[in-house]
């Protein structure tokens, strides 16, 4: 027999919250920020692992996906991973095309186009910080070196010049 329908949050145990009347806090008062590593995505982290994904799709990251007002914009169609977790959708590439070294996380947007566009310019973000670091330093860690040598190959600045030329 299925149960009432007029159950309270706190009773469903699809998702079980503990509520206290009366009482305005969201962090549980025996909570230490030890437990959150800063080296986590945490919320696309969190964002992904507890959420029912129905649909996780191949797509591509085309140069119109670009913002218009960016500095960087892809060069060539990049495919990428769309997941839909009901609520947002999450774009990430697809690591078989773009081995990027290191913890890349998918970013989000509320429909197929902004979570790609929002990728598109966190990768122009990602090249332009490359590019800062690699004028400042002597010499990137060779994981660094791989990630801008990938993005060099993908984006042109918005006149069409590569961004390691001159």
């Amino acid at each position: 027999m299925m149960e009432s329908e007029d159950r309270t949050l706190a009773e469903d145990l699809a998702c079980p919250v503990e509520i206290d009347p009366g009482v305005d806090r969201s962090t549980p008062e025996d909570w230490t920020w030890r437990i959150v590593g800063s080296s986590l995505p945490n919320k696309a982290n969190f964002h992904l692992t507890h959420s029912d994904v129905s649909r996780v799709m191949v797509d591509v990251l085309r140069p119109s996906d670009s913002p218009p007002d960016g500095q960087f914009k892809l060069s060539k169609d990049i495919p990428i991973i769309v997941m839909d977790t009901v609520d947002k959708y999450w774009a990430a590439e697809s690591r078989t095309q773009l081995p990027l070294n290191g913890l890349r996380v998918a970013v989000e947007g509320e429909t197929v186009a902004e979570a790609k566009r929002a990728l598109a310019a966190d990768m122009a973000a990602q090249l332009r910080l490359l590019m800062l670091l690699a004028s400042s330093r002597k010499q990137l860690a060779p994981e660094l070196q791989e990630n801008l040598r990938y993005y060099l190959a993908i984006m042109n600045t918005d006149s069409g010049a590569s961004p390691g030329q001159g």
